[in-house]
């Protein structure tokens, strides 16, 4: 990453990383989920607060923060995640399949929520998804990747404007682009 090997651009934290599932600690409050990371590079515990709260009010949780993770709907633990991957200021975000377990509407609101977020602060965000449309509203560049062994099959630029939002999903653009990543995913 930037000229560095993984174990270096992981110890440098430079890359946060969210799971198809929240992997959230049922034993820790939301905010001492989203202070884990920090815990563990020896931040002192006021700083590690200050930053959760922060990170807790930009995903629009600040009033959960000391509730447990069982009390969070799924949307709500998948914002937890992404907090707690943001929590020491990574380059890159890495997302594999993060809202596939979700309902359609909590799934779109999330994307428009994330779409915000890293254009806010300003992190390039790699994420992994088998949902086409989703790909085409997130993305400025789709990898079309074959079955195993995994090869890339096509490499799309998606040229919609920024800021996304509800009226993006239903342009004649977007429905294009879904239809051009659609048949480099059928192409054997």
């Amino acid at each position: 990453m930037e000229g560095r090997p993984p174990r270096t651009a992981r110890l440098e934290r430079r890359y946060g990383m969210v799971f198809q599932e929240p992997v959230l600690m049922d034993w820790r409050t939301v905010r001492q989920n989203v202070e884990l990371p920090l815990e563990l590079a020896g931040t002192d515990a006021g700083a590690r607060r200050a930053r959760a709260n922060e990170l807790l009010d930009l995903v629009d949780l600040a009033g959960f923060a000391d509730r447990w993770p069982w009390e969070l709907s799924g949307g709500m633990q998948g914002r937890v995640a992404i907090a707690r991957a943001l929590a020491t200021g990574p380059q890159l975000l890495l997302m594999d399949e993060p809202f596939g377990a979700l309902d359609e509407m909590t799934r779109e609101r999330l994307n428009d929520e994330l779409a915000t977020l890293a254009t806010r602060l300003r992190t390039t965000v790699l994420f992994v998804t088998h949902s086409v449309p989703e790909a085409v509203f997130l993305s400025d560049r789709i990898v079309v990747l074959s079955v195993r062994p995994g090869r890339v099959e096509a490499v799309i630029a998606v040229d919609l404007p920024r800021p996304r939002g509800a009226a993006t999903r239903t342009s004649p653009r977007a429905f294009a682009l879904i239809t051009e990543v659609r048949a480099a995913v059928r192409e054997p």
